[in-house]
């Protein structure tokens, strides 16, 4: 009877600690899991001064059509936590090559000099027509070839700048080129009003937000001189990041999101390829 009842206790240790073990397990799978699971922090390069794109707030926080679409790309990307860095845009793509940020999202267009050194995602996000901008009360510019002789404002490093600059290079440096970096709308509309440039490359919507922000000032004239989409830029070798921006993408695009932010941010769908 006493050794009966000594082999029932030794078994029922046995148990006890098999179960207490079992529970340990579970619990380290879960912490591993938890651990595990922390969402990888990826650095988006953007801007605070392209207004309605990306710039501060009344309240200072960095907001825009770029960071809505981006706070939903997030949410389709759990295994991910944005986080901002705000840069002047000639610094952006530097900063993309340095390993200081790991995607590139300030309205960027292809062109074949960035294509060689950056990767490109296949999902556009918006379309871009440039037009040249001049003051309301000008004439005498309505396309390209009048800008000869004259002085245009573009951003260093923008594809603008590059259209600008491939046009100098068939054409004798016709145009007078006026190199800014992060110039705001109130000192460009300053800039066209004391003749400091004479014109500059834009898009209409984005001259529609300037004269609503700052009365009629400006006007854009003539033909598209050029027409594109815009896409977020990553290293060469983050071809997983890319499909995975490219996928949550097709799916803003399927589900009317992305349309919506830019109607409600850009005043109209510019969602679509040109």
């Amino acid at each position: 009877m006493k050794k009966s009842k000594f082999i029932k206790a030794i078994v029922g240790i046995l148990l006890s600690t098999t179960v207490l073990v079992g529970c340990g397990g579970n619990a380290n799978e879960k912490e591993t899991d938890k651990s595990g699971g922390e969402p990888k922090t990826i650095v988006i390069g953007t801007g605070n001064a392209f207004k309605p794109y990306c710039y501060l707030d009344d309240s200072g926080n960095l907001s825009g059509y770029e960071i809505e679409v981006l706070k939903e790309i997030n949410k389709k990307l759990p295994q991910y936590k944005f986080e901002f860095n705000q840069l002047e845009f000639k610094n952006i793509l530097l900063s993309l090559e340095s390993n200081k940020v790991d995607v590139g999202a300030h309205q960027f267009e292809k062109n074949p000099e960035r294509e060689s050194k950056y990767l490109f995602g296949t999902e556009s996000y918006t379309n871009f027509i440039l037009r040249i901008t001049v003051g309301k009360d000008r004439t005498d510019i309505k396309s390209i070839k009048d800008l000869e002789g004259k002085k245009v404002q573009t951003s260093a490093g923008s594809n603008d700048a590059y259209m600008l600059e491939q046009y100098n290079k068939e054409h004798n440096n016709a145009i007078n080129l006026v190199y800014t970096s992060g110039l705001d709308a109130a000192t460009t509309i300053k800039n066209i009003e004391d003749g400091r440039i004479d014109a500059f490359v834009s898009i209409k919507r984005i001259v529609d937000s300037y004269n609503q922000t700052y009365g009629e000032k400006l006007k854009t004239v003539g033909d598209p001189i050029a027409t594109s989409n815009t896409y977020y830029v990553f290293r060469k070798e983050d071809t997983k990041l890319q499909g995975e921006f490219d996928k949550a993408l097709k799916e803003l695009k399927a589900d009317g999101t992305l349309a919506k932010i830019s109607i409600k941010i850009l005043g109209g769908d510019y969602t679509t390829n040109e």
